[in-house]
């Protein structure tokens, strides 16, 4: 596993061009490409602001882990996510939802990322597929739920114990 300063379509080893090229190759319509599977635990946001255009770009803050199409190529751990316009837009409203709710809380998502074929200038756009309802979840009663699961060193069984 690679970490990463940021986890983005590029960091899972797909630039432009790479995406352009394999996206080509696909029916126009209906046609897609698997860039890889993004999974996450969002916390916040960070606000950068572009070098070049000036513009502010938001990130995703938490745990992020991506696992690339390519053959080969090692999975990605990061404490930044950058998900394409769209779809990382839909993952900020369910966390300020999220929010306004409970200060503390935690979104979770996992998706598969794809490049379509469009007729704008690059060739190609982004289309995710929900692998999870993306939702607020609380993960230290996750941890408890997992810690509670298991049996106790020394405490019958639960099963043991009904045939009594």
């Amino acid at each position: 596993m690679e970490l990463v300063g940021k986890l983005s379509p590029k960091a899972m080893g797909w630039d432009r061009n790479s995406i352009g090229t394999e996206t080509a190759k696909v029916p126009a319509d209906g046609g897609k490409v698997l860039l890889g599977r993004i999974v996450g635990m969002v916390s916040g946001l960070k606000q950068t602001v572009n070098g070049e255009t000036g513009d502010i770009q938001s990130g995703l803050k938490g745990n992020f882990r991506g696992i690339s199409s390519i053959e080969g190529k090692a999975a990605v751990t990061s404490g930044v996510c950058y998900l394409p316009g769209g779809i990382q837009e839909m993952i900020e409203g369910t966390l300020a939802e999220a929010k306004s709710q409970d200060p503390r809380a935690v979104v979770n998502f996992a998706i598969d990322l794809y490049a379509i074929p469009a007729t704008n200038k690059a060739g190609y756009s982004f289309k995710a597929e929900n692998l999870v309802e993306s939702g607020a979840s609380d993960p230290l009663q996750m941890l408890l739920d997992q810690a509670n699961s298991i049996k106790l060193l020394g405490a019958p069984d639960a099963a043991e114990e009904k045939k009594k």
